[in-house]
């Protein structure tokens, strides 16, 4: 009684262990390339991206109006960061501001803030993410 008692509670563990986080998980998307919105003008290069080297971050870091549950809107959705004027470049909602600007929460941002606290890092300059032709 005793082994069977042992051995359901141990098959129970396992099955918390390792079924159950991935009914939980986000398929983030693989590699993808990050372009300006159709009709603005690009002064650089797409930038290359990898959801694979983030995976270590909370997806909220980055998806700051992701709520956890159903679809992430890319940045430019609606009510995000849908100014791509020259004019709203500083601005919370610029579409620029989401890579560039100084939060935490922008790859420039997060970038510079890791590289403060000595901490193993991504690029912080320009044409590392954004490559010459």
């Amino acid at each position: 009684m005793k082994k069977t008692l042992l051995i359901c509670m141990v098959t129970a563990a396992l099955v918390c262990a390792f079924a159950l986080p991935s009914l939980y998980a986000v398929d983030a998307p693989g590699d993808l390339v990050i372009k300006a919105p159709a009709g603005t003008k690009m002064t650089k290069e797409p930038v290359n991206f990898s959801h694979k080297g983030h995976a270590a971050l909370d997806c909220k870091k980055c998806h700051h109006k992701w709520d956890g549950a159903g679809a992430i809107k890319k940045c430019d959705s609606e009510g995000c960061h849908i100014d791509t004027s020259k004019e709203g470049k500083s601005a919370p909602t610029s579409y620029y501001s989401a890579f560039h600007g100084k939060a935490d929460n922008s790859c420039v941002g997060c970038h510079k803030a890791m590289k403060k606290d000595k901490a193993k890092t991504g690029p912080t300059k320009c044409s590392d993410c954004h490559p010459k032709k």
